[in-house]
């Protein structure tokens, strides 16, 4: 089940979701369920069909006047009348072997009393996201964290089998709701996608990419940071620097700092390009959680990469082995200006870094990984809740 439809694929959560779909359907009998977005997205259905054995959309409902209250923005946002409708008779039913959730504000969907696994799947810790943006907030938005944390707790009551993109995630939600039964699926990327170019494109020695969707609140807090505070530091110790910021939605912080050196592209049809030409990519983050595919992506294409311990966190990448590592602004400058000053580092690391990712983060190993832990769910006969 999912809150939104997973195409097209222009966000990390739309991609991990497509791919461990496609590629679990090798493996699998998956009739999938989505609830609609606010406007038709032309292609879903036919990009969806040939990994499912059914696809099936439900509208979007307002809940009542108590439950518009006791629900966090997030559930009130993806809630379906039709669709909970539907899982109570499906549930019922006893036909389906496993159900799985593809995000926390999905959880209370199926019913208390079921014959049937849950998985709760966990993009990220929305919890842990949510209350770091909400730093220095009104009471609105906490009031709305407390009951987002009560529906992450009572997912922990209601269902023992969780799945996470990163060891970072699973041990935070382990140490919150002790017995559960946790298994980290990180995300991946498509081998036959990204794939160096031959001949091998010459990669500008004086740009830097930042690469993600750039109205999600991790994202934009850790480019302006470096915009603020780094980039001018970079500036003297690299002179000729230029910032090529790529992703979709840039928000209107993001557009002002637009400048001769900054060039603030926006979505493109085709990452691959910019992440061949670029001399480094840099994930400079403080927020954890998401899917980090930016990084894989990047490495795929042997492109060296400057990242925050918190931006790689789940990847197991070493400083200076597959990538420089920093976490502070001083740091993080220098880290970037070695790697476009020392290019035989550079093309060493991104070298290094490629072999990483093709070895542990290809979808089709992923979806392999999944796809073992829902027979182990589904066979075990584990239904109880955690607690």
């Amino acid at each position: 089940m999912c809150p939104s439809v997973p195409w097209p694929l222009v966000t990390g959560g739309k991609i991990r979701t497509f791919h461990l779909i496609k590629e679990a359907s090798a493996h699998a009998e998956i009739h999938l369920l989505i609830i609609r977005e606010p406007e038709e997205i032309p292609g879903a259905e036919e990009a969806l069909a040939p990994y499912c054995a059914s696809v099936r959309f439900f509208e979007r409902s307002q809940p009542g006047t108590i439950r518009r209250w006791m629900l966090p923005k997030l559930e009130r946002w993806f809630h379906s009348a039709d669709l909970h409708e539907h899982v109570r008779r499906e549930v019922a039913d006893g036909d389906i072997e496993l159900v799985h959730l593809d995000e926390l504000l999905l959880a209370r969907i199926v019913p208390s009393r079921r014959g049937v696994p849950v998985i709760q799947h966990h993009h990220k810790l929305d919890t842990v996201l949510y209350d770091t943006l909400s730093a220095g907030e009104g009471p609105q938005r906490h009031f709305d964290l407390w009951k987002l944390r009560r529906l992450e707790a009572e997912s922990a009551r209601r269902y023992r089998h969780h799945v996470l993109c990163s060891q970072e995630d699973a041990e935070i939600l382990r140490g919150r709701y002790g017995a559960l039964d946790v298994a980290v699926v990180p995300s991946g990327y498509d081998p036959g996608h990204f794939t160096p170019s031959k001949p091998i494109p010459v990669r500008d020695p004086n740009l830097v990419v930042f690469l993600g969707s750039m109205n999600y609140g991790p994202n934009v807090d850790g480019l302006l940071r470096f915009c603020n505070q780094a980039l001018p530091l970079l500036r003297t110790r690299h002179p000729g620097v230029r910032l090529q910021i790529v992703g979709r939605e840039p928000t209107q912080e993001i557009r002002a700092l637009a400048a001769p050196d900054v060039e603030v592209v926006g979505e493109v049809p085709d990452v691959r390009p910019y992440l061949e030409s670029a001399g480094v990519v840099i994930v400079p983050l403080q927020i954890g959680g998401g899917t980090r595919l930016k990084i894989v992506e990047a490495l795929a294409l042997n492109t060296p990469v400057v990242s925050t311990t918190i931006g790689a966190e789940g990847l197991g990448l070493q400083d200076r082995r597959e990538l420089l590592l920093a976490d502070t602004t001083d740091d993080f400058v220098a880290a970037t200006a070695e790697l476009l000053t020392d290019r035989a580092l550079a093309e060493e690391l991104g070298q290094r870094g490629g072999v990483h990712v093709g070895q542990r983060f290809r979808w089709s190993a992923l979806a392999e990984e999944l796809v073992d832990y829902w027979e182990r769910v589904a066979f075990s006969g584990a239904m109880t809740p955690s607690r």
